[in-house]
């Protein structure tokens, strides 16, 4: 369902994972485990949010934030807690049915892309926007990984290459200047995670704290140089810049406390800043970056919190088998890339596709970790004609039954 109804319409996502997550929480009959410390980390966000009541400025759409972030953190926490008592079993069945899923979902959007998105107009009206299938492709390929991760080490290479034509062909077919850039830069991460893990752990940990920290000061040298910018690049990169420009002017003024969860909207541009500025208008449009958005709604306690939130992610992808850890690595780049460039930090479609990409990846090292699963789900080995020895088919010798042997005795037969 996700990669062909969710790449047409990304937001299906929040309502279809944590339906799943209620399902296999009423299969099992069970509570699940919930990881304590992703829950640790929601519970002091949410109480950072509560406390900026107190200097927020607009308490009304303060109190709205908190009570989606209040919502959406424990919906993921709980789908995560789920999956974990899945059965790791129908893994090879569960990663051709997705392969073929997104091949479909894939064959959807060139479709639609070769008729000029007829379906596109079908579902959204008269006025196609062909970024509308954004959302879709980025989430398309967060849950893409795990699944690329699995078939490579099943030695699926059938699998392995359908997903590999499925994630270029859509990627390529849409408008999503993000996927573009942050996909190659996810194979190369594979590359190198799989030659050098450690050292591509600590590249991806020193990148995403640099951006975490230096983020809004980078945006104010940025400024100087955006005219000389604005000309080689895209409007809608324009636009970001802009957004970035007058809302880092603002992170400075409250660089502690903030200026209150989902007030960045209210934030507008000064004059002097609209008498440069070719495409924002100033307000009434969010960060499109979360690290800048944390920055400007909680300051620099939210900002640690979220450091701290992504170093946790790039700890437990280390600890995956070394079959899964690249892929991870690469899932981490691309969302990485996505929560530069878009998505609020309450999105819920945003929280459950990153939920649905890491249930995945438990779910897949579960089954790699499982000697006789992935024994049975490999390549199997051809099997030897009757009257062959061990030694026509190249396989170990049988080993002697050591309980069965005595040893000799003097005078004995």
């Amino acid at each position: 369902m996700l990669p062909v109804g969710g790449l047409i319409n990304g937001p299906i996502y929040a309502p279809a994972v944590y339906a799943v997550g209620v399902i296999c929480a009423l299969w099992e009959r069970r509570l699940p485990a919930v990881d304590l410390s992703l829950a640790l980390l929601a519970v002091l966000f949410v109480g950072l949010t509560w406390l900026g009541l107190a200097w927020s400025i607009s308490l009304h759409r303060t109190v709205s934030g908190i009570l989606q972030a209040s919502v959406v953190f424990p919906a993921a926490l709980a789908f995560l807690a789920a999956m974990r008592n899945l059965s790791p079993e129908r893994v090879p069945v569960l990663a051709a049915g997705m392969t073929a899923a997104f091949l479909a979902g894939m064959l959807l959007l060139l479709s639609d892309r070769l008729d000029h998105f007829v379906l596109l107009r079908a579902l959204d009206g008269a006025t196609v926007w062909p970024t509308k299938y954004n959302r879709g492709i980025d989430y398309f390929t967060l849950i893409l990984l795990p699944t690329l991760g699995v078939a490579t080490a099943l030695r699926r290479w059938r699998l392995t290459a359908t997903l590999c034509l499925a994630v270029c062909v859509t990627v390529t077919s849409g408008r999503n200047t993000t996927a573009q850039l942050a996909v190659p830069a996810a194979a190369l991460t594979i590359v190198i995670g799989t030659y050098a893990p450690r050292l591509t752990a600590g590249l991806l940990a020193a990148a995403t704290t640099i951006e975490a920290l230096c983020l809004p000061f980078a945006m104010r040298l940025v400024t100087h140089y955006r005219p000389q910018i604005a000309p080689r690049i895209k409007l809608s990169a324009v636009e970001r810049l802009e957004i970035w420009d007058y809302l880092s002017a603002h992170v400075l003024q409250r660089p502690i406390l903030g200026w209150g969860l989902w007030s960045s909207r209210l934030l507008p541009a000064t004059p002097a800043e609209m008498a440069h500025f070719v495409k924002a208008q100033g307000s009434g449009i969010y960060p499109h970056n979360q690290w800048l958005e944390l920055w400007v709604e909680t300051g620099l306690p939210g900002v640690l919190l979220g450091l701290v939130f992504a170093l946790l992610v790039l700890r437990r992808a280390a600890h995956l088998t070394p079959a899964l850890c690249p892929y991870a690595y690469a899932a981490f780049v691309i969302a990485m890339a996505v929560a530069s460039s878009g998505f609020e930090i309450t999105t819920d479609s945003w929280w459950a596709a990153l939920a649905a990409s890491g249930a995945l990846f438990g779910l897949f090292n579960r089954a790699l970790s499982a000697p006789r699963i992935l024994a049975a789900a490999t390549l199997p080995v051809p099997t030897a004609h009757p009257g062959t020895t061990h030694l026509q088919t190249d396989t170990p010798a049988p080993r002697r039954n050591r309980q069965a042997w005595r040893p000799r005795v003097p005078g004995g037969r």
